[in-house]
């Protein structure tokens, strides 16, 4: 299926699309970085938070390149109930907020998008996962 890349301009300045570089996410005032020892490196980037809602992201970088993009969508009246019921719920928030975003859930040329509940992890969120073969634009 053609579409075209996932793309978010996020209000830090960044736009996250598979031709972001790492360098360009550290050297950013208020994320937190985790290097997993593995090859692979997470930025956790500031939330976008509206009046109901705050959109968590995540970002793994491979190679100093995008590999992939975490997302979750919390809702503020939800706090801290982290039943399966709750991550459910979060996860259908997300993949709607992906939909508002003009993204469905899917495998494309240029990657894939995945929205749902996991049950090892107990969260629910969305992955967009880049192509590693394709060459960034």
């Amino acid at each position: 299926m053609h579409r075209p890349e996932f793309t978010f301009d996020h209000p830090s300045g960044l736009r996250i699309s598979r031709g972001l570089r790492e360098v360009d996410v550290a050297s950013l005032d208020e994320v937190a970085r985790r290097d997993m020892g593995t090859g692979y490196v997470w930025y956790f980037i500031p939330n976008v938070n509206s009046e109901s809602e705050s959109i968590l992201m995540s970002l793994c970088f491979r190679a100093g390149l995008l590999d992939s993009v975490s997302i979750a969508v919390s809702d503020k009246a939800q706090g801290s109930d982290w039943s399966e019921a709750s991550e459910r719920t979060r996860a259908d928030r997300t993949e709607a907020w992906l939909a508002t975003q003009g993204y469905q859930s899917g495998t494309y040329s240029w990657g894939e998008i995945w929205a749902g509940y996991d049950a090892k992890g107990g969260s629910g969120s969305a992955v967009i996962r880049y192509n590693s073969e394709q060459a960034a634009p």
